[in-house]
């Protein structure tokens, strides 16, 4: 799962590096400034397909990166007010999720029927934005839901086709994006496991390596909870998350606002090394 919150960077451009992390560290902030986005570009009444992918990208961005990470802290000093940030989350994936659908099938009639491996799309490279998004929206409505709704599982193998199907069209889509994506729906498949699973993570990793040219240091973050964490890999966990946390990014403007947040992420996994280690 990848925190990026590309709409933050118009709020924190002329901000300094310290300052932008001060203002990410506040959730109050930052929800306000989304909440309040999300609901001026709802009242607009969308009408065009990049007003739609706006609004989606911004919902699932602060579900994610905001919103999940907050419930994931407060998850064993607080379920209750934890709750309220998964609960949140949720409803913005399901939002996310609906309206991913609807472009998609406002293009293509069939593509309910594609899903159910009914029919065949030829899909274009100006899909792989919906298609990339609708698989971040499945994702996420599974992640936030902790189980309540068990028919949502049935949503990931279709991950694994929509990411598939837009590494087919462009493998070297936004510099390993897609294969960022792969590694943690690889993680969660209900046919692999042992070698097979890390083997096929390793090469997914390593692709989104070499594409963001190691620039994007949430892919280390997912690599140490993806496979360091249940292998029980205590000094490669460790190892990883202070690599993150040591990485400059003074010159990495691309990717400056998710690595903060990785940053941030990986100083807060850190801090529970002796709860995830025996």
């Amino acid at each position: 799962m990848k925190y990026v919150i590309l709409a933050m960077s118009v709020l924190l451009l002329n901000f300094s590096c310290s300052t932008k992390n001060f203002i990410l560290s506040n959730s109050e902030i930052v929800s306000f400034y989304f909440d309040k986005k999300i609901k001026n570009l709802e009242k607009k009444k969308v009408h065009n397909i990049e007003e739609w992918r706006a609004l989606i990208k911004i919902k699932v961005e602060y579900a994610y990166g905001i919103l999940m990470e907050k419930g994931d802290r407060l998850f064993e000093d607080d379920y209750s007010k934890s709750s309220t940030y998964y609960d949140k989350a949720n409803k913005l994936f399901l939002e996310a999720k609906q309206s991913s659908f609807m472009l998609l099938s406002e293009r293509y009639s069939n593509f309910d029927h594609w899903i159910k491996k009914d029919s065949i799309i030829l899909f274009q490279k100006n899909d792989i934005h919906d298609l990339y998004w609708y698989a971040a929206s499945l994702a996420g409505v599974i992640q936030s839901g902790r189980g309540s709704d068990p028919h949502e599982l049935v949503n990931i193998p279709i991950i694994g086709m929509l990411l598939n199907t837009a590494i087919e069209i462009d493998p070297n889509w936004e510099d390993g994006k897609l294969y960022s994506a792969m590694m943690s729906y690889t993680a969660v498949r209900p046919d692999l496991y042992g070698q097979a699973l890390e083997d096929s993570v390793n090469f997914y990793y390593k692709k989104a390596l070499q594409l963001s040219d190691s620039s994007d240091v949430s892919i280390f973050v997912s690599y140490a909870e993806l496979i360091h964490k249940p292998k029980q890999q205590k000094k490669e966990f460790i190892d990883k998350l202070n690599y993150v946390i040591q990485t400059e990014l003074a010159n990495n403007r691309k990717n400056e606002i998710s690595n903060l947040l990785s940053k941030r992420r990986a100083k807060w996994l850190l801090s529970k090394v002796d709860d995830y280690f025996l």
